[in-house]
């Protein structure tokens, strides 16, 4: 794969960048330094072609039809912009996280909807490479690089969001089997899956969490499985989300993921390592608005000049810009801890934080920008006003995410301290 994406980098090598993609960091070796290496160099330079050439032609259809993006998710996996995660023994190519974010910024750029589309798989797969034994990840890991599939991460229900002590779906074992009823709500890539991961309570109702869960990976095609309809989303209509009802499943006790009893951490751990891209998704978008409002304000005239010029817009601009590098830069933190094996939950946190509320000031100053046709659905912004909106909501809503951030500084005050 790695070859096809140096294949596909040379073919695509000549793009003209605008302002808000270029690279702005030291030149510095010294003990503090922000430069990309040139392998992920060239990872940035592939996916944002394949954003470029690939996604922004297709965004508007597919935002239209709410059609799950199939021939742009293949193009995807063939190059290796999937899966990007999944060790190098189990046929993946084993990126870092850090990797990982640098190639999601481009592809949220093309398309968040898309890129939540192909991200779903990475979501999925994070427990499986935290807790799976090799048995497991030979089956499932394996899977996903033989052929361009997807997988699911099952956790929300329709009454357990952000509270997953809440979850109801439960699973009971007998003999080498565990029945498992209950629902699942709001699951990306839903109809799409070929296995779940799934997170249901094993232990008594008033049990912490840390002992009452336990963590399953279920084939798609088992029976008792019932996929619901695909859910009309405001935003990131083209990705594949819907409710899944478990009824009577019969699962063998060798899927369950790491120790019984412990999915919670299985499935809290998961997110260290996917609420870094989820950030990166958000910048992606920013950046986009960014760029649009740019074009249109130096293209725009009023009272004689183009619109960048009054300082209303410029400021604007200018705030767009400044929050957008300071996500990054967060995002990327937070990625860099993971790689390290640095506790980084209270950083992803704040990645994820704060680059899906930039996002959604940026996507709504881009409207403004564009005025009435800011609100039009010929021109882009109005899509991804959309499409911000639900980067405050999934992998915990921006409230939990403060909620996070406030409770490890309470506990731990130097935790913020260089």
């Amino acid at each position: 794969m790695l070859s096809q994406l140096r294949n596909y980098t040379s073919r695509v090598r000549k793009i003209n960048l605008p302002i808000a993609t270029r690279n702005f960091a030291s030149e510095s070796t010294g003990g503090f330094n922000m430069m990309l290496n040139n392998e992920q160099k060239q990872l940035q330079e592939t996916a944002r072609a394949f954003a470029k050439n690939e996604m922004i032609p297709k965004a508007a259809h597919y935002d239209r039809t709410m059609e799950y993006p199939e021939p742009i998710f293949n193009k995807a996996w063939e190059l290796g912009l999937v899966n990007t995660h999944i060790p190098t023994e189990y046929g993946g190519l084993g990126l870092s996280t850090l990797d990982g974010v640098i190639i999601a910024e481009e592809l949220a750029y093309g398309c968040s909807g898309m890129m939540t589309a192909m991200e779903g798989n990475g979501l999925a797969e994070a427990p499986v490479i935290i807790a799976g034994n090799e048995e497991q990840k030979k089956k499932y890991l394996g899977r996903m690089t033989e052929a361009p599939l997807q997988a699911a991460y099952c956790v929300t229900e329709p009454n357990a969001g952000s509270d997953v002590a809440g979850i109801k779906t439960r699973a009971v074992k007998k003999g080498d089997e565990y029945i498992i009823n209950g629902a699942k709500m709001w699951i990306t890539n839903g109809g799409r899956a070929n296995w779940y991961f799934l997170l249901a309570r094993t232990g008594a109702p008033d049990e912490s969490a840390g002992t009452a869960f336990t963590a399953f990976i279920v084939e798609r095609e088992t029976p008792g499985i019932t996929v619901g309809k695909k859910e009309i989303n405001m935003g990131q209509r083209c990705s594949d989300t819907r409710g899944i009802t478990f009824e009577e499943v019969r699962v063998p006790a060798k899927n369950v993921l790491g120790a019984p009893g412990k999915g919670f951490q299985v499935a809290m751990k998961a997110f260290d390592q996917t609420r870094p891209p989820v950030a990166a998704g958000a910048v992606g978008l920013a950046r986009r608005a960014l760029d649009e409002a740019l074009n249109y304000s130096q293209q725009r005239k009023t009272m004689g000049k183009p619109i960048a010029q009054h300082q209303a817009v410029a400021f604007m601009l200018a705030d767009m810009a400044t929050g957008i590098e300071a996500s990054r830069l967060l995002t990327w933190k937070s990625a860099w801890m993971a790689d390290q094996g640095i506790r980084n939950t209270t950083f992803a946190s704040m990645a994820k934080l704060m680059a899906a509320d930039h996002a959604n000031k940026c996507a709504t100053d881009a409207v403004q920008i564009f005025g009435g046709n800011g609100y039009n659905t010929e021109y882009p912004v109005e899509k991804l006003m959309r499409d911000a909106r639900i980067y405050q909501i999934y992998e915990g809503t921006s409230q939990i995410q403060r909620l996070i951030i406030s409770r490890d500084i309470l506990m731990t005050p130097s935790l913020v301290t260089p």
